[in-house]
């Protein structure tokens, strides 16, 4: 019985327009070259496949280690800025303090260098006041001396222009030693 089902099989085979032996001996052709194919050809693809899904992978990794430390880096970025700017407001805050003490002790120099020579213009002014005086004093002194030598030559006689003479020689010499 398996005969005849195995040539029932075969006339079905036939029927349908396929060579049995044919059909084994292509079985086998397609299993050696699916062989071959995995053995050669598909495996290297496969480990080729692998080994760039692993470069893939460890790329990715390092990618968020990457983006890991950037996010450190940005955070500590961050935080040195605000470090730097509160140190820079401090420095301007430090250097507008010193710009004031600079200007207020220069406004005090100034009023003292002011006062003093307001101070020693005014010396000077008595000074040349008192030196304006006495030269005038001298002046006058020797107008009125001329004047007074002019009216008397023409009205004393010559007697007391002598004694006149000798009385403002003395008033002279006692006004000088004074």
């Amino acid at each position: 019985m398996q005969i005849i089902s195995m040539i029932d099989f075969g006339e079905l085979l036939r029927t349908f327009g396929v060579d049995w032996h044919l059909l084994v001996v292509q079985s086998l052709n397609f299993a050696v070259v699916s062989y071959l194919l995995y053995r050669f050809g598909f495996r290297s693809v496969v480990r080729l496949m692998d080994e760039r899904r692993a470069k893939i992978e460890s790329g990715l990794e390092y990618a968020d280690r990457m983006r890991k430390e950037i996010d450190v880096f940005e955070s500590s970025r961050a935080e040195r800025i605000e470090v730097v700017k509160k140190e820079a407001g401090d420095i301007i805050k430090s250097a507008k303090n010193d710009a004031k003490l600079i200007l207020e002790q220069g406004k005090v120099e100034s009023r003292q260098l002011a006062d003093n020579m307001v101070a020693s213009a005014k010396r000077e002014a008595v000074h040349i006041r008192e030196q304006v005086i006495r030269e005038a004093k001298g002046e006058i002194g020797l107008l009125v001396a001329d004047i007074t030598e002019r009216v008397l030559q023409s009205q004393m006689s010559e007697e007391q222009r002598n004694e006149y003479a000798a009385s403002a020689e003395k008033m002279l010499l006692s006004e000088n030693l004074q």
